[in-house]
């Protein structure tokens, strides 16, 4: 029987139900020891070129996002999945997987985890441990082993971290190999979500994983193990640029249209380990990616979600196409309200790195959409938020520190600019129609302007009144009422100079207008 492409032949198959030496428990403290995939160096103030870019300090975690309920059915079902008993010399006998094959499956399968761990780690034939596995799945069509084997190669991965991947890494990109990220990705189209999960976490690892993630101590033999033909290394960034743009498609999908209850986290979860590299960011635009993330940047009870979202988010600000249309889409402003709700530092510190780097991009490339920008994030009150997260924490963070600071004093340099330009609020006023634009509920804006509204033959305050007799749109005649009431607080003799201009029967018929907030408005003239 063939290897690859034969059919699958299988005399009898049992499944027994065994049980695992390693328990649930166990398995919940290795994953949380998987944090970061790679080394990168610490992320400091400022903007920073993406070659030198690391993550926040702390880091993202090992499982997707989503509700508590749903993480503990995923943990258990893992464990279900890896307490059964796989026939191994079956497969060997139907000539599956080879006697050398069948032997290091053996020696590892079943094993506590620090076994498996120096196995993998601390012997000369770690590659080939993982090479044994990847084989069982190009070679065996059965849904229970490929289940078991993803499951597998999930736990060596969030077991052993970045130096585990540098194994599955290698094990791809030797001769003959160069089918296994296929392989993942057609494990994407079968009907079990199981499988998908699984294929999908240990996909992002294999294409997010870079050299410099392993330790001197592993990447050494493992640039040994690299092939040495100068087509075959050029043909596997190919591949790899191939299989990216299918991979990152079918998350950008998941996203928009989920097929499963925790599609929207895993896909999630996957691009935070996958932005990392400019070009995957620059497919991800391609797939409209970023329009597919942004209704994820929403406060809610997945905080862990949310976090990895932000995370995506703050990878992609370190794109400069990718800047352009986030501004487009109004994500600072989205973030803003996380900012506003963030009760985790973690998500604040990335909401707030995010809208430092757009902003910080848009500032040296267009001053005016930066402008604009600056002009809506302090309409959102931004710096009115991030001066509640400082005065209700006290964070030591150095990140988000400065980010903290940077927006802080942009803002107010903005608002600076926007109170000291009367002539946009008077074109505002002249037009008829108003909003609750900055300028109507800034005190500074009314102490340095208030005599502006009398220059010109009180033109400005003459266009109030006559909005307050013509107007029937209810937002505008609350903002009018409300500037008119402003003009009384801050003008000496401001009620006797709107006596002269006839403004009492106008107020005196808001009284029984439709609005209810109207009629509040209103009394602020009386």
């Amino acid at each position: 029987v063939g290897r690859v492409n034969a059919p699958f032949y299988m005399a009898s198959t049992q499944w027994e139900a065994g049980s695992r030496k390693s328990t649930t428990s166990s398995a919940s403290e290795g994953r949380q020891r998987y944090q970061e995939l790679s080394s990168l160096d610490h992320f400091s103030s400022g903007r920073q070129d993406t070659g030198s870019m690391g993550y926040p300090t702390d880091g993202f975690a090992s499982e997707a996002g989503g509700s508590q309920q749903q993480l503990q059915q995923a943990d258990e079902l893992t464990e279900q999945i890896l307490r059964r008993q796989v026939p191994w010399e079956t497969y060997q006998k139907a000539d599956l997987i080879s006697d050398r094959e069948l032997q290091l499956i053996k020696r590892y399968d079943k094993q506590e985890r620090p076994t498996q761990q120096r196995l993998l780690l601390e012997t000369e034939e770690g590659v080939l441990y993982v090479n044994a596995f990847f084989s069982l799945l190009r070679s065996i069509a059965s849904e229970e082993v490929v289940q078991y084997v993803l499951a597998l190669l999930e736990d060596m991965v969030k077991e052993g971290g970045s130096k585990v991947v540098g194994l599955l890494k290698a094990a791809t990109t030797g001769q003959g190999s160069g089918d296994t990220c296929a392989i993942l990705l057609r494990m994407l189209q079968r009907p079990d979500w199981f499988t998908q999960e699984k294929a999908a976490f240990v996909l992002s690892s294999l294409l997010s994983f870079t050299p410099a993630a392993a330790s001197p101590a592993t990447s050494a033999p493992l640039a040994a193990m690299a092939p040495s033909s100068s087509s075959s290394s050029a043909a596997a960034p190919a591949a790899s640029s191939h299989s990216v743009h299918t991979f990152v498609e079918w998350l950008c999908n998941e996203l928009r249209r989920p097929s499963n209850e925790r599609s929207e986290a895993t896909a999630i979860t996957c691009l935070s380990m996958l932005l990392r590299d400019q070009e995957t960011r620059l497919i991800f635009l391609k797939h409209n990616g970023i329009s597919a993330l942004t209704q994820h940047l929403v406060p809610g009870p997945k905080i862990q979600e949310l976090y990895e979202a932000c995370l995506c988010a703050w990878l992609l600000s370190f794109c400069k196409e990718a800047t352009e249309e986030m501004a487009q889409l109004n994500i600072p402003k989205k973030l803003t309200e996380v900012v506003r709700q963030g009760n985790k530092e973690k998500v604040l510190r990335v909401a707030l790195m995010c809208q430092h780097n757009i902003l910080q991009e848009l500032k040296q490339r267009d001053g005016e959409r930066y402008a604009r920008l600056v002009s809506k994030l302090i309409e959102c009150g931004l710096h009115k938020h991030i001066a509640t997260q400082r005065l209700m924490n006290s964070y030591t963070d150095e990140e988000l520190l400065a980010s903290m600071d940077w927006l802080t004093e942009k803002l107010e340099q903005g608002m600076k600019h926007e109170i000291s330009q009367f002539d946009k609020y008077a074109d505002e006023v002249l037009s008829g129609t108003l909003d609750w634009t900055l300028f109507h509920k800034q005190d500074k804006f009314w102490k340095m302007n208030v005599q502006n509204f009398v220059a010109k033959d009180c033109q400005i305050l003459k266009a109030l009144v006559r909005i307050l007799q013509s107007s029937t749109d209810e937002r505008t005649l609350e903002v009018a009422c409300h500037d008119i009431g402003r003009f009384i607080h801050h003008y000496p003799h401001g009620r006797p100079l709107l006596k002269a201009l006839k403004v009492k029967p106008q107020v005196m018929k808001l009284m029984v207008h439709p609005d209810p907030e109207v009629q509040v408005r209103h009394t602020l003239l009386l």
